[in-house]
């Protein structure tokens, strides 16, 4: 296998520990919380989130304790749920009607805050565990459950693509979601990781850094750097905007910009 590492600027929704200069770009990294039409908006100081230890014979499950909100909702509503909090690492979980779990979140997007974005499947009473996964303390967080837009659907989708290893569909959805809002820089950063990892994914051992992708693939992936970096500055994320434009650079020449790399491997 090819000893080239792609270094990818997007974080993942599942649990991911990130170390080095990877770990780096992702505490970086600060994702826009977009607005919508509030169905339900709940502020609290959370209880004290603490660590409970269930026992089963043969193993220890670790439980934290969750604060339980519920809303009202009709079939083929989309919401997006977000729990934020400065204190502590939440995640919140959505049960159906009946109970049952529909979707979890801990960190999404590579940030440490929960986040889910669903068409629900019927009407109800919907509930929300909110809680910390990691069991602490906690303190205070912001939960709020409001309607999606275009645009957090299609990025969302986007998201599950990426997870999936589905490439080239993510790219498209990354591509209509920088439609829906051309000024947000994520899509565009996404749009970038999804056509790179796409080109590695289909080369297989043959793909050897960038000089193995093809020159129009480069240069759009380069392009999305760029655009992203930009959008990134001008929001305030110099210091991100930066390691962006070193991504790109890196693509464009094949070449690592000196002292980038320093502690990757820590």
């Amino acid at each position: 296998m090819p000893s080239f590492f792609i270094l990818s600027l997007m974080g993942r929704q599942i649990h991911r520990e990130s170390s080095g200069r990877l770990g780096r770009l992702l505490k970086l990294a600060q994702r826009a919380i977009y607005a919508g039409t509030a169905l339900v908006v709940c502020t609290a100081v959370a209880t004290p989130v603490a660590a409970q230890t269930l026992l089963d014979e043969q193993q220890v499950e670790f439980q934290p304790q969750q604060d339980t909100y519920t809303f009202t909702a009709e079939a083929g509503q989309a919401i997006i749920i977000e729990m934020v909090s400065e204190e502590f690492d939440t995640f919140v979980t959505l049960l159906n009607p009946a109970g049952e779990i529909l979707e979890q979140n801990d960190d999404y997007n590579g940030t440490p805050q929960a986040t889910i974005v669903a068409e629900l499947p019927e009407d109800g009473e919907y509930t929300l565990l909110a809680g910390s996964f990691y069991g602490q303390f906690g303190g205070n967080y912001r939960l709020s459950v409001k309607s999606a837009s275009d645009y957090q659907l299609v990025y969302d989708r986007a998201l599950e693509l990426m997870q999936s290893e589905d490439y080239g569909e993510a790219a498209e959805a990354y591509s209509a979601a920088i439609v829906l809002m051309p000024e947000d820089p994520n899509a565009y950063l996404g749009r970038a990781d999804a056509l790179l990892r796409q080109q590695a994914l289909l080369q297989g051992e043959s793909f050897a850094g960038p000089g193995s992708l093809p020159t129009d693939v480069r240069a759009d992936i380069v392009d999305n750097y760029e655009k992203a970096a930009q959008l990134y500055g001008a929001n305030g994320q110099g210091d991100f905007a930066s390691l962006i434009l070193e991504q790109a650079e890196f693509v464009r020449s094949g070449q690592t910009p000196e002292g980038s790399l320093d502690g990757a491997g820590q």
